[in-house]
């Protein structure tokens, strides 16, 4: 139910045969059969139904009327033969008229709309005829819809995590590459700053570092020999000193390797342990000069 209210209902049957005040056919273009009504306002297509005495009747809006009995508060005009079942009269097609009804040609009804017609027409309580309302086009014409349509939510929400995952990616690589580049770099500028040693320090340098590991392994892989635990020198050791043969020995600081492994790469360049070798090589030599000439002084 979409309106309800009461008014004065009449009849009519407009066949185009001219009888009985007939102007013509419907103006819905639908010819004229049980429970087309007419209506001063409501939009054509309009489908309800009227209560009168409680006996109901269907009817749909397919005319224009009644003319100057709108006016007057008369807003529906029921077909005959409806018009005659509600009344407990008859229909003569006759005459187009209803027999049987006591002379009754206007009722009181309750009407219900159930749907409100497409065609113009202004909806609500019916209007006079004379207010022109059955010209108006009550209701609007929807929008068209939309030409352009939004992406859906998942879509826009897997394009953008896509995007985000792309970002990092990349970003990540970028840091990757510049984390290398950037190490030597640093390790350059502190070389630099330090500035380059000099031969007779980095044979100390070297022989420093070698002292730890006189109990380690010789270059031929057997035992070193190792310091008595009274400060002493092993024979084995005052022999292998005298003779200048210094162990090729890689310092354990310098691989970062604690377990003192054989496959861990030296970290004293060649030419440290070359300037080693003749550093001590020179100063045996030296102190062997220096014992013959106070020899041969003291002679």
């Amino acid at each position: 139910m979409l309106y309800t209210g009461k008014t004065t209902a009449s009849y009519f049957w407009d066949d185009g045969s001219g009888i009985n005040g007939d102007t013509g056919a419907p103006a819905s273009g639908e010819p004229m059969q049980k429970g087309l009504a007419a209506s001063p306002s409501w939009p054509m297509g309009t489908k309800g139904y009227v209560i009168y005495q409680g006996k109901k009747a269907d009817f749909f809006v397919g005319d224009r009327g009644p003319g100057v009995p709108s006016s007057s508060g008369v807003m529906l005009d029921l077909d005959g033969k409806t018009f005659a079942d509600l009344t407990g009269g008859t229909w003569d097609s006759g005459s187009l008229t209803v027999e049987g009804a006591g002379g009754l040609g206007h009722i009181p009804v309750k009407y219900v709309i159930t749907e409100w017609g497409e065609g113009r027409g202004k909806t609500g309580a019916p209007k006079p005829f004379s207010t022109g309302a059955y010209g108006v086009r009550d209701k609007a014409a929807p929008p068209p819809p939309c030409p352009t349509a939004a992406p859906a939510p998942s879509e826009a929400s897997d394009a953008a995590s896509g995007t985000s995952g792309e970002s990092q990616t990349t970003a990540s690589t970028q840091a990757a590459k510049e984390a290398p580049a950037q190490k030597p770099a640093q390790e350059s500028a502190q070389e630099s700053a330090q500035g380059p040693a000099s031969p007779a320090a980095q044979a100390e340098a070297a022989a420093a570092a070698m002292a730890p590991f006189a109990g380690g392994q010789d270059a031929a892989g057997g035992a070193a020999p190792a310091a008595r635990a009274d400060g002493a020198e092993t024979p084995a050791a005052a022999a292998t000193t005298g003779t200048a043969s210094v162990q090729s020995v890689t310092p354990v600081s310098a691989t970062g390797d604690p377990s003192g492994r054989d496959d861990a790469a030296p970290a004293v360049s060649a030419a440290i342990v070359v300037c080693a070798l003749v550093a001590v090589s020179a100063k045996v030599v030296h102190s062997r000069v220096t014992r013959r000439s106070s020899g041969d002084e003291a002679r």
